[in-house]
């Protein structure tokens, strides 16, 4: 096999056992006793620029088989928390990146390079943020506790025929492939379960401190995984998908309650932000059947609940965007902002709805009076540049999305809208430039240097735009070498 089909091999074999951990490494047996654990804890983020190389190929390797939303609310959700989480960590937590993809499943993973990902399907089943915290927590402990690395370092000593059969199996892939896991697997699976499971309990002693250094009730953790495993239970024929990734045991249950006394009773406060997340997901990705529908959000406003009803009331703005009755979207969120004139989440709403509606001046100004001057928030920066760009004010968009980026250098939205606005201004290079980094963010560094290579020809006689491309081409080169 030449070079290039065994690392194309190779990154397909990381990206599947990332996401089926426990069908991936037939391991040692387990060294632990019930009491004890693998490794000590160590809270600090450690990531050496090979696995974070490592981390931006695997996540571009998993756009090719999922949809990651790009929805600049949702995103901007679940960094901050991911973020919030992550603060009492110490060591490289900047270099941590949090992903959102779109499918109902169930699920979560932490893939190499501090790559975290969560399922919109886990937001709707969650019912607090404390719950979908302590499901990000888990996987911050699997990302801190070096589990992934230490699985591939294992498996990089260990010449084992299963892991080889495994690998067979996902080129293989359809009924040959299915046949050739259950030959290679059956034999060994309980072993490497009990290995797997010892890295579960790392991470949930350790997702206990995240979550309740982040200020949320340790008992969250408790209540989302009884409630996983009751309808695991139920529903015996479809486990959970989280499960299948993250195999739930009694004696996981028996640790995770056993620990609870050490940590004092926090309230677990409602999130504003978190409820209307909730909301969004639903009524932009369960589609007008499911719980996203007009129906639905008709239903909860009338909830006694009063966060309940008013997330509702959001979500209904939205199912209407979607279902085109964009005049009933402008009058739903109006009666919105103007019962809840201090939450900025209902002017982007307003905003959306009346963009959806092609009133692009209005838009401007609701946002215009969001902020205070050019200081306003990332996501309401983007849907202003949007309003102004399709106003045909580009200078202004473009100014609105700088100074943005200036506060929020890490923002792949503000990037792409970016390129869209300096390419209406007819300059291409600073286009490709945003396009760039828009690329990188995303973990897609050939795509990239493409946008970089194409800026270049398009940077006429400019001695100092030349030489900016011509530096970051050589910043990503060195990052994309690191996995050669």
């Amino acid at each position: 096999m030449n070079a290039t089909g065994f690392k194309s091999r190779y990154r397909r074999w990381v990206l599947v056992t990332a996401l089926v951990a426990p069908l991936w490494l037939l391991a040692e047996p387990p060294v632990a006793h019930s009491g004890e654990l693998l490794a000590p804890l160590q809270p600090a983020i450690v990531i050496p620029p090979e696995e974070e190389a490592m981390g931006r190929e695997f996540i571009a390797a998993v756009r090719q088989q999922m949809t990651f939303i790009e929805d600049p609310l949702l995103v901007r959700y679940v960094e901050t928390l991911g973020n919030r989480l992550a603060a009492s960590l110490e060591g490289d937590t900047s270099r941590l990146r949090f992903f959102l993809i779109e499918n109902r499943l169930i699920n979560a993973f932490a893939g190499p390079g501090g790559r975290l990902a969560i399922f919109t399907g886990l937001i709707t089943t969650t019912r607090t943020e404390a719950e979908l915290a302590s499901v990000i927590a888990h996987e911050l402990g699997h990302v801190v506790q070096r589990h992934l690395p230490r699985m591939m370092e294992r498996a990089s000593r260990r010449q084992i025929p299963t892991t080889a059969g495994i690998l067979a199996a996902i080129l293989l892939g359809g009924q040959a492939g299915a046949a050739a896991m259950a030959a290679t697997t059956g034999a060994a699976m309980a072993d490497q379960l009990r290995y797997n499971r010892e890295f579960e309990r790392e991470a949930d002693v350790l997702s206990l401190t995240i979550l309740t250094d982040a200020g949320y009730p340790a008992g969250a953790m408790m209540d989302f995984l009884k409630r996983l495993d009751q309808e695991n239970r139920l529903q015996s024929a479809e486990v959970p998908e989280y499960l299948r990734t993250h195999p739930l045991t009694q004696n996981r249950l028996a640790l995770v309650e056993s620990r609870l006394r050490k940590y004092g009773d926090v309230a677990d406060n409602p999130s504003l932000d978190y409820h209307h997340a909730h909301a969004r997901v639903r009524a932009m990705f369960e589609g007008p059947g499911g719980a996203g529908s007009i129906a639905g959000f008709l239903h909860d406003a009338e909830s006694a609940d009063a966060l309940t009803a008013r997330a509702a009331r959001y979500g209904l703005v939205l199912a209407l965007i979607q279902q085109g009755d964009h005049v009933g979207a402008v009058e739903a969120a109006t009666g919105l902002r103007a019962d809840y004139p201090e939450y900025p989440l209902y002017d982007i709403a307003l905003a959306e709805a009346l963009l959806a509606d092609g009133e692009a001046g209005r838009a401007i100004e609701v946002l215009e009076s969001t902020g205070d001057g050019a200081d306003v928030s990332a996501p309401v920066a983007y849907y202003l540049a949007d309003a102004l760009m399709k106003s045909g004010r580009l200078d202004d968009a473009r100014r609105r999305l700088r100074s943005a980026l200036r506060r929020s250098p890490s923002d792949a939205a503000l990037y792409k809208l970016l390129a869209r606005v300096e390419g209406e201004r007819d300059q291409w290079a600073q286009s490709f430039q945003a396009m760039a980094e828009y690329a990188f963010l995303r973990d897609e560094l050939d795509q990239a240097l493409g946008h970089l290579q194409a800026a270049m020809t398009h940077s006429a006689d400019s001695a100092y735009l030349k030489a900016s491309i011509d530096a970051r081409i050589k910043e990503i080169e060195r990052n994309r070498g690191k996995t050669k």
